[in-house]
């Protein structure tokens, strides 16, 4: 009786690389879609100063920055 080895084969996530959102580091694509495109050593800066949400449109907090109204003419 012959017995039957699987060979896991791996995702093409695991293969792919892509440049993280503030450093432009590479790194694996799966760290990228748990992280929102950031790598650990950034998120880690990030986490130290926190994220500051300046002016969001859909939920309607904040104003528009000077600089989005000159150049739109708002």
């Amino acid at each position: 009786m012959e017995s039957v080895v699987r060979v896991r084969k791996t995702t093409v996530t695991a293969e792919r690389w892509v440049k993280c959102v503030f450093c432009r580091e590479p790194i694996a694509l799966v760290d990228a879609m748990l992280r929102a495109g950031v790598c650990r050593l950034c998120v880690s800066e990030i986490e130290e100063f926190g994220w500051r949400t300046v002016y969001d449109r859909e939920q309607n907090i904040g104003q528009i920055p000077a600089n989005l109204r000159a150049a739109y003419k708002l």
